[in-house]
């Protein structure tokens, strides 16, 4: 495995990660408050990775948030429209 290989799925892991650590830690209904804190964390992780000229990490980073938005979809809908 290459350091691309593995900048980009150490970006992609964090969003899904902080995701389900919240889902199971707290409650699912609770879950969509890992991706906000993913949102932030990542968008700092981003501004690390293109500073350091790993872009790789920063669409990895991205792409993992666009999998804990999918994860959240339903703790969000149960949390304030259910």
């Amino acid at each position: 495995m290459t350091t691309v290989d593995r900048d980009w799925i150490c970006g992609f892991l964090i969003g899904p990660v902080a995701t389900l650590t919240v889902a199971f830690g707290l409650t699912w209904k609770a879950a969509w408050i890992g991706m906000v804190c993913d949102l932030i964390i990542g968008f700092f992780l981003i501004l690390i990775a293109l500073g350091y000229r790993r872009p790789n990490m920063a669409k990895g980073t991205l792409a993992g948030f666009f999998v804990a938005f999918l994860i959240s979809i339903h703790p969000l809908w149960l949390t304030f429209f259910a």
